[in-house]
């Protein structure tokens, strides 16, 4: 079996791994991401392809199958995502990154644009350490000459914004100490 994860990466798994299976591994993915995937696998049964699709996979190739389906395949996936693009919901958040604005619950939450920065890296990237310098690089520019204490006031504002509108801030938004933060979505 591969399941094609579009926006992190091409990722092959097989039925029949040691630790957690690929129909584990496409539900594991998809409780802590909205990243489309795509299943191709030699196993063509219903029974499969219902599995798979109710264990989060977008669409179920079976093998053999045409590159130019595959292809329209992948495109079709990556429009039904490009119209859902820009809304990420996360435990009560939703960013939505079109309109600029976060909610907890409906209730507004006004961020600086560092801020909606931030919180968009980290709700799209979660479970993933980020450095001060990479948060620099990645919100300020390249271009920018910041210092990391920087980082840890926008980062304390944005957990008192998210806190004041009843988040768990400090459960999500972690420290990790002598390396930097990260967003971590395991409860």
């Amino acid at each position: 079996m591969v399941i094609i994860v579009i926006k992190i990466a091409q990722l092959q798994l097989d039925i029949m791994m040691p630790e957690m299976d690929g129909w584990e591994t496409c539900k594991e993915i998809r409780n802590h991401w909205d990243t489309p995937i795509i299943m191709l696998t030699a196993r063509d049964s219903k029974e499969d392809i219902v599995k798979g699709l109710k264990g989060g996979a977008d669409d179920y190739i079976s093998k053999p199958f045409d590159e130019e389906e595959l292809v329209a395949r992948i495109e079709a996936v990556l429009r039904r995502q490009k119209n859902n693009h820009g809304v990420i919901q996360f435990n009560g958040l939703s960013l939505d990154q079109d309109a600029f604005q976060l909610q907890f619950k409906g209730i507004n939450i006004n961020l600086t644009p560092k801020e909606f920065g931030l919180i968009t890296l980290f709700l799209t990237n979660q479970n993933i350490v980020f450095t001060r310098e990479h948060l620099i690089t990645s919100i300020w520019g390249y271009e920018v000459s910041t210092e990391d204490r920087t980082i840890d006031s926008h980062i304390r504002n944005l957990r008192e914004k998210l806190r004041k509108a009843g988040f768990p801030a400090e459960k999500y938004l972690q420290t990790v100490w002598g390396v930097g933060y990260k967003w971590n979505s395991h409860e």
